[in-house]
């Protein structure tokens, strides 16, 4: 099952903006692109995005978490 960018966005509580930017830090990139340019997540992607916004709350800056 895939998420499009908006509904993985909305689910997480954070923007499509967000998961864009992160996905172009290396982080949770998403699991393909369609011919269309939108961004789709699969589970293993939702999951990372979770391990990310769960660091972020503890107060890891992205490069730490990058890392």
């Amino acid at each position: 099952m895939e998420w499009s960018i908006h509904h993985a966005a909305r689910s997480a509580g954070v923007t499509g903006r967000t998961l864009r930017h992160y996905g172009d830090v290396g982080l949770p990139a998403p699991s393909r692109i369609g011919d269309s340019g939108y961004r789709y997540f699969d589970h293993d992607a939702i999951v990372r995005l979770q391990r990310i916004l769960l660091l972020r709350d503890l107060g890891l800056s992205l490069s730490a978490i990058a890392r």
